[in-house]
């Protein structure tokens, strides 16, 4: 059995907040730097985004792919660590309902964009401390 990985943290100094990150939030939100990195990575795996939004807690990246619908990515800056990141997959649980009744399986779905994002994370050697 495969556990199901959907967030990962991770340690990096390729991510600094932006001029306007730091004028909206001070110190407590960033991750706009890491949203427009993953949106570059993810589109050489062939996941085409739809751009990024900004939350009060980090980035959505929307995701164009049929097949991952209605999987979206959020990424921000992890507290945990003063240069520490975290990316997730939502919805995290494999069995969704669609309108009142219906059940999707989106597990296979959910284990490729994680093996992705993993690929993502260890190819670069800036990005340390990854742990799922």
């Amino acid at each position: 059995m495969q556990i199901l990985k959907t967030h990962v943290e991770f340690c990096s100094d390729l991510f600094p907040q932006t001029q306007s990150e730091m004028e909206k939030w001070g110190e407590q939100i960033w991750g706009e730097n890491l949203a427009k990195y993953l949106i570059k990575q993810l589109n050489q795996f062939g996941v085409v985004t739809n751009g990024y939004v900004v939350e009060d807690w980090g980035y959505i990246i929307y995701l164009e792919n049929e097949k991952y619908q209605p999987i979206w990515i959020g990424c921000g800056y992890y507290e945990e660590y003063h240069n520490g990141f975290l990316i997730f997959l939502n919805p995290s649980q494999p069995i969704i309902r669609q309108w009142c009744f219906k059940k999707i399986n989106i597990l296979d779905q959910l284990i490729e964009l994680a093996n992705i994002i993993d690929r993502i994370l260890y190819q670069n050697p800036n990005i340390k401390k990854i742990k799922w």
